[in-house]
């Protein structure tokens, strides 16, 4: 066994230390998903390369630029992006996968980039022991890197494709990939399946995607959709596992080789051949100059506290991209998860993500990744509360709550259903635009309520106060809110939260029930 150095026109290896097949021990680690939790490096420079990718396609797309300086200045951000995409190749692994040599009592610690990859080493390390003839004597070092040195050219590694990589290479894929899979056919038996599908990052494979199990089926459908951050990549590599009383079972494996060439905004359907059987998925992609995920780094003003007109005009964004990007976390990780949007995040998270996104929106998009899921829907609700006006505007809450409140008559119900109505319409486009996603948002939400116990009388609880409440100096209350606050502003409180706890319910159910509308 080896390790590897990598030049700039050829690969070296030196031999460090090696094992006898007959001596190497596994060790099993416990069966636990991998995780990226990315050090603050490997953010660092995602960034940087994120920088570069966007100042080579500023470049690109100014014509008269290029014609006067020519293309030195593009080439030198090429080889500074290529510098970038050969770091991260060798910073991003983080999977532990030890081994050990009987014989001399050591242990060796590899770090890998997914369980697919620890899976290929433990098999490949069997079928050698299985099927190599015990070797009588021992070599020595000296022996082995003379051997090594005389093969180099039959020796192949994985990482010459990103660390080896030239301008006229197809640029790697950086965008969202969405993803359906539909169904397995061919099966040859009935089994309990789950499909986990992983994405290439600059060389490494991290698992992005799991699919439910579909229990006792020789054809099991899915119909599961799925949008996949890519990052730096060029395979799609899908994995079919069968689950067992002790752990879940690799039946079968392939790698799909993403390129724009076939691959664009129109979906596209693909039967993918695995061992003994084949799969149906779509597939569509969306390049991040499309998707507008990132947004500039210098910025004229802040984010927290900021009127919402302001950052969406600055932005040019619909929505904000810090609600975006929470609103994306959490139906990627966060939708089963018990509590979520009830229970609190860390302090230390929250106070790290504002930094982040008031400085560097592509770092606090990376730092979601790595939080727990309550510090990302702490932050969005941070941000929501930190408004200077609420959602449903100052000016119209008294309307919004005198309608709520309004009685009387047979058709009480169908007035406050129309009253209501008649206020939303009358919220700037823009807050109702922003309003709409959200309420959609939290609908999927409840959709999990099974797994996360959030209802809608939950969420609303929840959310009202933070989307309706009006500030401090604005009008904020109907004439009746006003005189009980002055009698018991406590009581008058509790009266409002209930109101604004209730009217956001009743958005909500005309969003989880459409027809049900007036």
């Amino acid at each position: 066994m080896g390790t590897c150095a990598s030049g700039r026109d050829k690969f070296t290896f030196e031999l460090k230390w090696y094992i006898p097949l007959s001596d190497i021990v596994i060790f099993e680690e416990p069966a636990v998903e991998p995780r990226e939790n990315s050090p603050a490096n490997i953010v660092a420079l995602k960034s940087q390369a994120c920088t570069v990718r966007d100042q080579i396609l500023w470049d690109e797309r100014n014509e008269d630029k290029r014609s006067r300086l020519g293309s030195r200045g593009s080439d030198k951000q090429r080889k500074k992006l290529a510098d970038l995409e050969a770091q991260l190749v060798l910073a991003s692994p983080n999977l532990v996968f030890r081994v050990g040599n009987r014989s001399a009592a050591r242990t060796y610690t590899f770090f890998l980039s997914s369980e697919f990859e620890r899976t290929q080493w433990i098999e490949a390390v069997h079928a050698l022991q299985r099927s190599v003839c015990r070797i009588e004597g021992s070599l020595s070092m000296y022996e082995l890197q003379a051997w090594i040195t005389a093969c180099r050219t039959f020796l192949k590694t994985n990482m010459g494709s990103y660390l080896l990589r030239t301008g006229r290479d197809e640029s790697l894929l950086v965008g969202d990939l969405h993803l359906t899979l539909k169904e397995l056919q061919d099966l040859d038996q009935p089994a309990d399946l789950f499909v986990c599908v992983e994405v290439d990052s600059y060389g490494h494979y991290f698992r992005k995607a799991k699919s439910k199990l579909v229990c006792n089926s020789a054809n099991p459908r899915w119909n599961e959709q799925f949008i996949i951050e890519l990052e730096g990549s060029q395979n799609l590599r899908i994995l079919l596992y069968e689950e067992s009383q002790d752990r879940a079972i690799l039946r079968a494996k392939c790698t799909q080789k993403l390129s724009r060439s076939w691959l664009g905004d129109r979906a596209v359907d693909k039967l993918v051949p695995m061992h003994n059987c084949s799969l149906l998925i779509t597939l569509q992609f969306v390049p991040s100059e499309v998707t507008l995920r990132r947004v500039p780094t210098a910025r004229t003003a802040g984010l927290f506290g900021a009127k919402i007109q302001q950052v969406c005009k600055r932005q040019k964004r619909e929505v904000p991209f810090i609600v975006t990007a929470c609103v994306r976390e959490v139906e990627r990780r966060g939708m089963a998860e018990v509590g979520i949007y009830r229970v609190s995040g860390s302090a230390s998270d929250l106070g790290r993500l504002k930094k982040s996104f008031e400085t560097n929106s592509y770092e606090a998009e990376q730092l979601l990744k790595e939080v727990d899921i309550h510090s990302v829907t702490g932050i969005l609700k941070l941000y929501l509360r930190e408004l200077p006006e609420a959602l449903f505007t100052d000016e119209l809450y008294p309307k919004f709550f005198e309608a709520f409140n309004s009685s009387g008559g047979s058709d009480a119900a169908a007035k406050r259903r129309n009253l209501l109505h008649q206020c939303f319409n009358m919220l700037p486009q823009q807050n109702q635009n922003i309003i709409n996603y959200l309420l959609a948002h939290l609908v999927r939400v409840n959709q999990h309520e099974a797994q996360n116990k959030m209802s809608l009388h939950n969420l609303a609880t929840v959310f009202g106060p933070t989307l309706l409440r009006p500030g401090c100096s604005g009008s904020g209350k109907s004439d009746s809110g006003s005189r009980q606050q002055r009698c018991d502003p406590l009581a008058a409180g509790t009266v409002d939260v209930m109101a604004q706890a209730g009217i956001l319910y009743y958005f909500l159910q005309c969003h989880a029930n459409p027809g049900q509308q007036s």
